[in-house]
């Protein structure tokens, strides 16, 4: 492994350790008096937000009309990875949050933790079907953004040609991952996590009210990793960090500020050398002295509310996403039958921006009873407008082909 990606692991776990470290414990007191039993208080991570969920559960999202209505009145296919699935499943990517969702195949490539790839209703999804909290999450040929399972609350997936609500996506559908947002009521969590291939994990999760009349409220969440994998160095390191903060001067207003920085280091290479259509063998084709897929990416926006009456409400999602993606990749060929094989090194840098707006007005009419007197009065639902932008931009820098765009598993 190269000398910088070992002073990169350092660095990881004095930021790891710090989070820790710096974390208020509660103090504990000992009384040698009658100890009183107090009540059972449950917390949960989520939200309830944007998308109500008990459980395994969903009650309540706004993915499939773009206004808060229960699941079961949603005429589209739509299926909820809750909070609840991803605490109890602990997915190390999105593609494993998304294992046990119907008509979902996140499966195809085989292992790769360098890409978010799946596939809905046999359509892929990973370049126009990508969202997050309502707003599309463009993706470049190789720099895509990646989604820390351990940051979101929930993930909603809209299926079949009904998800055109959200513009021009793929027939299939698109996944909405929904990040953890901050919580009226204090909620603080550390996780330790160690698996299988020198995997080390350290996770907080911080939130509650930063004032007394609960105006204004935070959350923090962050993240580090050290891991090998099955692949020969081949690793999967990580950094993540997430602040969010809430505002609310009343009732009917309310201004949520989302941001992430995040750093990952895996492996370039995730395939076997195979000779022929397949055909399978146990030549990995990654070099140890290259093979480094280093990540940069970064998110800020925020998503504002404000009800005039009980029939308008105005919100506006706006988000800013960078992506900076470098990779060392190689591979083998062959130049002759009964020949030893040959290697080939590549490295390709790329950069990619996007920035997009979502503006809505929410119209609730009120119930209008109908003219025929046999029929029993009908309410119309509320409508809501939704005209979107979005303007991707890309750049790239490559010394020679980039590598297969689509990842590559055991070909």
């Amino acid at each position: 492994m190269p000398k910088r990606s070992r002073t990169w692991r350092r660095g990881l776990s004095l930021l790891a350790g710090s989070a820790i470290l710096g974390h208020v414990w509660p103090a504990l007191a000992q009384d040698g008096g009658d100890a009183t039993v107090l009540d059972r208080i449950e917390v949960t991570a989520e939200s309830n937000e944007i998308l109500k969920q008990d459980g395994y559960v969903a009650k309540k999202d706004r993915i499939g009309t773009k206004t808060d209505t229960p699941i079961a009145r949603i005429p589209q296919a739509v299926s909820v990875v809750t909070q609840k699935q991803i605490e109890d499943q602990k997915p190390r990517t999105l593609n494993d949050a998304l294992g046990y969702t119907a008509s979902a195949n996140p499966n195809s490539f085989g292992f790769d933790t360098r890409y978010d790839a799946f596939f809905l209703r046999g359509f892929q999804a990973f370049y126009n079907g990508m969202f997050r909290d309502g707003l599309r999450q463009y993706n470049g040929p190789s720099a895509w953004f990646k989604t820390e399972p351990y940051g979101i609350e929930g993930v909603t997936i809209l299926k079949g040609p009904a998800s055109s609500l959200y513009g021009v996506s793929g027939p299939g559908g698109i996944v909405n991952v929904v990040t953890k947002r901050p919580k009226d009521e204090p909620f603080h969590e550390i996780e330790l996590l160690a698996g299988e291939h020198n995997r080390f994990q350290a996770a907080l999760d911080a939130s509650g009210p930063v004032n007394d009349d609960g105006s204004i409220l935070y959350r923090f969440t962050s993240l580090g990793r050290l891991s090998e994998t099955g692949l020969p160095d081949y690793p999967d390191d990580k950094l993540y960090l997430a602040p969010a903060v809430t505002f609310k001067p009343d009732e009917d207003t309310r201004l949520t500020i989302l941001g992430e920085y995040s750093k990952s280091v895996t492996g370039g290479t995730a395939a076997f050398y195979n000779s022929a259509y397949g055909a399978l063998s146990n030549i990995y084709e990654g070099d140890p002295a290259w093979n480094d897929f280093t990540q940069d990416q970064g998110r800020i926006g925020y998503e504002f509310e404000h009800r005039f009456n009980d029939w308008l409400t105005v919100r506006q999602n706006l988000r800013y996403n960078a992506v900076d993606s470098d990779i060392e990749y190689s591979g083998h060929y062959s130049v002759g039958a009964d020949q030893p094989l040959e290697r080939y090194w590549g490295h390709y840098t790329e950069a990619m921006k996007n920035f997009v707006v979502d503006n809505m007005a929410s119209l609730n009419s009120t119930p209008v009873r109908s003219s025929t007197p046999r029929l029993p009065a009908s309410t119309t639902p509320g409508r809501t407008m939704t005209p979107a932008a979005g303007s991707p931009t890309s750049r790239s820098r490559t010394s020679r082909p980039p590598p297969s765009r689509i990842p590559a598993g055991r070909r």
